[in-house]
């Protein structure tokens, strides 16, 4: 069934270790977890990989941050860049692009709920990309700052029914505060030398990839020429690799290109000179993800 249908928790459910399970948290759950939701399964419960042989791709959404309203944040330059290579790599791997371009933050949460409440069933996955400023906890739209949580919270399974079971990334390109990695050099020398088809379950929060270009709390680089360096790799990788590896180890050879390839060249600011970056990967993931060609 394509529907939600809440069902009274009457009928006893089978455990197979024995025993309950009990959360760890003070206090009576929430009454709406006693309700049992079913969404339409798009590959069996044991399946390796995601099915990627819907009739579509999926939408990709870039929301794109040039330009704020907010006098203490100055504008991206080379944002565009970024917003234009990975509409193009996206379009490529076949997904529908959207760019949309210096949002108010009630035309984020409007697109992101409009795009939650479609029918997603003909649809392989989902990706939502953000180019803006950020710091920890927050990202910036053009008028103010919301929480990233925003983003991806109407695509629970639960919300969104036709994405249950299905692949939802997220890649956003922000600073999380303004702390500096100035890296580590490693060298070689020592110190003295100098399939089944049952029904199955999976928990809301399951098919989420959130990736950042950085960790919480550290500087986010961008070129201004160039784009910033997270989308930089990120697009190269999706180029070259996009149909050959999975996307967790794509994006492990993401984060080595960002963490080795790039520092920051800033001589006139040395506090600011030769600095490095890593992203940061969350991945809720319960199959591999190869986007095979359509």
């Amino acid at each position: 069934m394509s529907e939600i249908e809440a069902l009274d928790n009457g009928e006893k459910e089978q455990r197979p270790n024995g025993g309950g399970d009990e959360g760890d948290a003070w206090g009576s759950s929430d009454s709406s977890a006693a309700m049992r939701r079913y969404a339409r399964m798009p590959v069996d419960r044991n399946a390796m990989y995601y099915n990627m042989n819907h009739k579509y791709r999926g939408m990709a959404i870039i929301f794109n941050h040039e330009h704020f309203d907010i006098h203490s944040l100055k504008s991206r330059t080379g944002t565009n860049v970024d917003s234009d290579n990975l509409a193009k790599v996206l379009k490529n791997l076949g997904f529908r692009i959207t760019v949309l371009n210096n949002l108010k933050c009630e035309d984020i949460n409007s697109y992101i709920r409009q795009t939650a409440d479609m029918d997603h069933s003909e649809n392989d996955c989902l990706v939502i990309a953000v180019l803006t400023h950020g710091e920890m906890g927050m990202l910036y739209a053009k008028d103010t700052h919301y929480k990233p949580d925003n983003l991806w919270y109407y695509f629970t399974a639960d919300k969104c029914p036709s994405l249950a079971g299905k692949p939802k990334l997220f890649f956003i390109q922000a600073c999380q505060g303004d702390k500096l990695d100035g890296g580590v050099t490693l060298t070689n020398r020592t110190e003295t030398d100098g399939s089944s088809s049952a029904s199955y379950r999976i928990p809301i929060h399951a098919d989420f990839l959130i990736v950042f270009s950085t960790v919480p709390g550290f500087y986010s680089w961008r070129n201004t020429t160039r784009g910033s360096w997270f989308m930089q790799a990120l697009c190269e990788e999706l180029r070259y690799s996009g149909y050959e590896r999975d996307i967790l180890t794509l994006l492990t050879f993401v984060a080595q290109k960002v963490a080795l390839d790039f520092e920051s060249n800033t001589p006139d600011m040395p506090c600011m000179h030769q600095q490095k970056q890593v992203p940061c990967i969350t991945s809720m993931m319960t199959r591999l993800l190869l986007f095979s060609k359509k």
